[in-house]
């Protein structure tokens, strides 16, 4: 039987490579460290990183199927119920972590909030660099109700359930809208977004921008709102106008259905400038912004490998995985490997992808794929691609069922992994604040921000 790659020399050459590398990385999370040709293989960052660039780029490479023309149905939207369920219930031990680091000062200031302060958050810049008012009222009001990790949670829920909706609206059955949304609820780089309180601003952002996309074309002024919604949130939504004409040409709709929300993203661009003094966002060392201190080979490192590595392997290697994670591995890097040689992905899989490109713009001088998972957050809209990307992958195979269980048991696993060092760092952390003589108190624990912001409203909550 001929299969997609099966008729590519080309093809067959960039998969076999990528077999290789998946036995390289299977062997370390089955062995352990271990040595290859005198070469240490600890962490297997790298491995992992290109392997999942060339499986990536055969499925891109490949035959797609014909294109189709996606609605949403009933089916869909009880898929995308499921998705939030899936959500839920994966993260609720998170309800039980406490404050880290920048959530003990923003869950202060958000305590001082009152009637007279709420215009200041949309006329005047933050101290910190930043423009986020939606971001900070978000917190204001979430200090009258409480449930700060319950409210971020349901944040985390309702956009996994957008994800199936947009994978709908992409053209998915409503088995793989339901994979892609399920995909994105366990996906192992959003802990730093949706167990930290402080990674609020990249929940709403994502949450805004997937409405946005979802309602253009049908209602308009309300895509207008969620993508200036989006602007307010964080910085990573400006990529937004970019993604709605991606998909007004999937849809075979005119360039000039976009030019309202690229109008409306250069105009909020112009008042956070003017507020700001210039573009804003964290400061680099020599000063300026960071923004504009990449530097060539370690952004094509960032981009071209650990970025790859944190979305297809997004483990904590603080500490080494179970057998049992080990055994799902190795399931998921076959299922990997058989989906980019048996599928004909659906049209919208090059879509994905090059969404997915445009999402690493605004974080690109903060990309690094650290082996803890840290600065995962970053990755939290871009995820979003991913996961259509590997559910549409899937759309492409005649006897799915088998690749979407091992995609979704590894990424559960993983999940459960490093869900843990949340837990244990934020009891450090805890007893730490509750002897406010410790000197130079960790920035972060495992990955987990720890105290590098907050330390003294920290030891003042827990003395209190």
């Amino acid at each position: 039987m001929i299969f997609p790659v099966g008729d590519n020399k080309d093809l067959r050459i960039v998969w076999s490579i990528a077999a290789v590398l998946g036995a390289i990385v299977a062997a370390r999370w089955l062995l352990g460290p271990y040595q290859l040709m005198g070469v240490a293989v600890n962490a297997p960052l790298n491995p992992e990183g290109v392997f999942g660039v060339l499986v990536t780029a055969v499925l891109v490479v490949g035959r797609p199927l014909p294109y189709g023309r996606g609605s949403v149905t009933s089916l869909h939207r009880l898929g995308a119920v499921f998705s939030a369920i899936v959500a839920l219930v994966a993260l609720l031990p998170a309800l039980s972590v406490g404050f880290l680091s920048d959530d003990f000062i923003l869950v202060h200031q958000a305590r001082s909030f009152t009637g007279a302060t709420l215009v200041p958050l949309f006329t005047s810049a933050g101290g910190d660099g930043f423009f986020r008012p939606l971001g900070y009222l978000s917190f204001d009001l979430n200090a009258l109700t409480g449930g700060w990790h319950l409210a971020s949670l349901l944040l985390h829920a309702a956009n996994a359930g957008l994800v199936a909706l947009l994978a709908a609206r992409l053209g998915a059955a409503r088995w793989i809208a339901f994979l892609a949304g399920a995909l994105f609820a366990l996906h192992g780089t959003h802990l730093e977004a949706a167990v930290w309180i402080a990674g609020r601003f990249d929940l709403l952002a994502a949450f805004f921008t997937l409405a946005a996309l979802l309602l253009f074309g049908r209602y308009s002024t309300a895509a207008l709102a969620c993508t200036l919604a989006a602007l307010w949130s964080k910085e990573s939504a400006y990529v937004l106008p970019a993604m709605v004409t991606l998909l007004a040409w999937h849809e075979r709709k005119p360039f000039r259905a976009s030019l309202p929300y690229w109008a409306l993203t250069a105009v909020a661009f112009l008042y956070r400038w003017t507020l700001l003094g210039g573009i804003g966002g964290y400061t680099a060392e020599a000063g300026g912004s960071a923004f504009f201190s990449l530097k060539l080979a370690s952004t094509a490192k960032a981009v071209l490998v650990r970025l790859w590595t944190s979305l297809y392997f997004p483990l904590n290697w603080s500490q080494d995985p179970s057998l049992l994670t080990a055994l799902a591995a190795c399931a998921y890097i076959g299922a990997l490997l058989w989906l980019a040689w048996r599928s004909r992905p659906a049209p919208a899989l090059r879509i994905a992808l090059a969404a997915l490109a445009l999402s690493i713009l605004p974080p690109l001088h903060l990309l690094g794929g650290a082996a803890d998972l840290s600065g995962g957050r970053l990755l939290y809209l871009p995820s979003v691609w991913f996961c259509l990307l590997l559910a549409f992958a899937v759309a492409g195979l005649d006897r799915r069922a088998v690749v979407a269980a091992a995609l979704l048991a590894f990424h559960f696993a993983v999940l459960r992994h490093d869900l843990p060092f949340w837990q244990r760092a934020s009891d450090q952390v805890q007893a730490i604040c509750a002897q406010p003589a410790t000197a130079s108190p960790p920035r972060a624990i495992d990955g987990v921000p720890a105290l590098a912001n907050g330390f003294s409203e920290c030891a003042d909550a827990a003395n209190r």
